[in-house]
């Protein structure tokens, strides 16, 4: 009796393949290709170049739109000690049998790399990351993975590398502007040098900047006579003398910075900063600050998120151009500052707030308090927006030269006027609709699109 069971079990078994076999089907079935949509990478220099990485890899359909995409991978990058770049990958899983998978690598490039080693090197990192995703597509079961490497390349892992240079880096630049109109031209010299030393311990650095601006205007004045009265031409016509007007605004500065790590969230140091500006009223001033910082978040997150307080002393020393409205030609101040800044990289974009508060010890009816805030969102895949704001209450203008301003010097920027406060901002919006695909490359006849200024 025992056996008639057991061979209805096997009868079942035998006749209704199909059946067992449509079930686990319809428990997983592989998509064809993976979606993915990457963020961080359109608009930056060097090696992350979406028209490359579309090439090289074409076993996945890139959209545009991240709502549709299985696979979210945002791209992060700071600057290395050395001078060059390391980028953060954070692959993140948000579709069908991807939900909740997460993983991050990382991509350390040396200063002296090229953009075409910089973005070989990261598409072949994104590579990495996307693989174990692909795996689960039927585009996967066409694909070969070589793990083949030459063990050489890698040297003695256990070896401490011996830099040449000592972790120095050299960077310098200059630039030139030069604006023509039919009653102004104005020509922009600059320069500027940069010398660091960065390590986990210690951050070294000194700087140096100049910028002249020369700036002519032409204004068209009737001529009158010593009584006021029109002094006209041998038709009766109103003479009109050109009066050239020329400004010299001149810019420099240089500055110091040394930073010594205490712990992995305790830091301390010292800026030193000399300043030429003369439509500040600066014939020159020189300042030094030392202050201590904390940093809520360790080194490794700052790619993602960080949130530091810094609060330093500063001794000043301002030399005028004109002697200012509180009847000083130089003066030695003393002041202590606050500054605090919030940052954060995430799937929706990114944020940074900044706040600062600064006031002078000597006479606290002197100070100025601030904040500044940056955003970059995307609202969808196909609607994003950016805001940068600052607004600065300022009490504390001792430098205001106390001489009359004429109408030129105010539209030349040659000087400051007093002002309560400072507000700057900048705002605007992107929107795209169509095609969500994004897997081509096409670089041919950009034409005019290439053409900087007026057409």
């Amino acid at each position: 009796m025992r056996l008639i069971p057991l061979l209805l079990i096997l009868t079942f078994f035998s006749f209704n393949p199909a059946a067992i076999s449509q079930t686990l089907s319809d428990d997983y079935s592989s998509p064809n290709k993976l979606r993915v949509f990457i963020d961080g990478c359109e608009g930056r220099d060097g090696g992350c170049d979406m028209d490359f990485i579309r090439t090289e890899i074409t076993a996945v359909d890139f959209y545009r739109d991240n709502e549709e995409a299985d696979v979210f991978l945002l791209i992060n990058d700071n600057r290395s000690g050395g001078g060059g770049r390391q980028y953060q990958l954070i692959f993140i899983g948000q579709q069908n049998i991807h939900a909740g998978r997460a993983d991050t690598l990382y991509v350390n490039n040396n200063q002296t790399d090229t953009d075409f080693e910089v973005r070989k090197k990261l598409t072949r990192f994104i590579k990495l990351g996307l693989a174990s995703f692909v795996a689960k597509t039927q585009a996967g079961e066409v694909i070969d993975i070589n793990m083949k490497t030459d063990l050489s390349l890698l040297g003695d892992t256990t070896q401490e590398s011996v830099d040449p240079w000592n972790y120095w880096v050299f960077n310098v630049g200059s630039d030139a502007n030069i604006e023509l109109e039919e009653f102004s031209r104005q020509i922009d010299l600059g320069g500027d040098i940069n010398i660091n030393r960065i390590t986990d311990k210690l951050k070294v650095s000194v700087s140096g900047s100049i910028n002249e601006r020369l700036r002519t205007t032409i204004q068209n004045e009737p001529r009158v006579d010593a009584n006021g009265d029109p002094v006209l031409d041998a038709n009766g016509n109103q003479i009109i003398d050109k009066i050239e007007n020329n400004f010299d605004v001149s810019e420099f500065g240089f500055g110091h910075q040394l930073i010594k790590s205490i712990s992995p969230r305790w830091s301390y140091g010292y800026d030193l900063a000399g300043l030429q500006n003369t439509r500040l009223n600066y014939t020159f001033q020189v300042s030094c600050r030392p202050a201590i910082e904390y940093n809520f978040f360790p080194e490794s997150e700052q790619n993602t998120r960080f949130l530091r307080v810094n609060y330093g002393i500063e001794v000043r020393n301002n030399n005028y151009v004109e002697e200012t409205i509180y009847g000083a030609a130089e003066e030695t101040r003393l002041l202590h500052s606050l500054r605090a800044s919030l940052g954060l990289n995430q799937r929706w974009g990114t944020l940074e707030f900044g706040y600062r508060l600064r006031n002078y010890l000597d006479d606290f009816n002197f100070w100025t308090t601030g904040l500044n805030v940056r955003a970059d969102v995307r609202v969808t895949g196909n609607f994003s927006f950016f805001v940068r704001a600052e607004g600065n209450y300022v009490k504390d203008q001792i430098y205001l030269a106390s001489g009359g301003f004429t109408e030129q010097d105010i539209l030349s920027g040659r000087v400051t006027l007093p002002s309560a406060y400072t507000i700057d901002t900048r705002f605007g919006f992107n929107f795209r609709f169509g095609s969500n695909l994004n897997n081509f490359v096409n670089q041919r006849f950009f034409g005019r699109a290439n053409f900087v200024g007026n057409d």
